[in-house]
């Protein structure tokens, strides 16, 4: 399929070279859970690539959060079973019906999600250094605080998008040292004594345990 689809595009695999190029397409990394899935807030629960079980490495290869997804999305459903047949609370819960948002996006919200991009892609992306991590922490946080309230799902996604940026920005320059995909022109080296743990975010707090 490869060599076929590379003839479309008048380029021999057998004869010539693949022009290739880096692209992001997952995340390493999540929330903090159990190994049932569970977070540290009552109810809620983390599976697949959205966790953080600490099963995998420091660069999580392609497909291993499908094998994460079966296996603790299994146990997180147990769990919540589990949960809720041994619950005392006998009262029904009561589900609010959410309020209907409008379709447009705030203004100037598409192009805050291409600065997003621009600046993780740019700083934040493969060869990381301080000074640019610095850049786009400054920058991310000069973004939301030009945020109006959300009023779209695009909202909240930029929303989101944005602190997601931030917690990898800050992440990766609290961590001095190279390590999986993470490379720092500036800390080419791993430094086992200070780093070789996970980072944990919680609030401004980085650690790491």
């Amino acid at each position: 399929r490869i060599y076929s689809t590379c003839l479309q595009y008048k380029i021999d695999i057998t004869k010539d070279l693949i022009p290739i190029r880096p692209a992001t397409h997952y995340s390493m990394g999540g929330i903090r859970t159990n190994m049932d899935g569970q977070t540290s807030v009552k109810g809620i629960y983390a599976a697949g690539e959205t966790a953080s079980t600490g099963v995998h490495g420091a660069n999580r290869l392609a497909s291993n959060s499908l094998l994460e997804g079966l296996v603790f999305g299994a146990r997180a459903g147990k769990v919540m079973r589990d949960e809720i047949r041994h619950s005392t609370n006998t009262e029904s819960a009561k589900i609010s019906s959410p309020q209907k948002q409008t379709q447009a996006s705030s203004e100037g919200s598409e192009e805050k999600v291409e600065q997003v991009q621009d600046l993780m892609w740019q700083d934040v992306g493969i060869v990381r250094t301080a000074e640019g991590m610095k850049r786009a922490i400054q920058q991310l946080e000069a973004i939301r605080s030009n945020m109006g309230t959300p009023r779209s799902r695009r909202d909240w996604e930029m929303l989101n998008l944005n602190i997601a940026g931030l917690l990898v920005a800050r992440s990766a320059l609290a961590r001095e040292e190279s390590r999986g995909a993470h490379y720092r022109t500036d800390f080419p080296s791993h430094d086992d004594a200070k780093f070789l743990k996970h980072s944990i975010v919680r609030g401004e707090e980085i650690r790491f345990e």
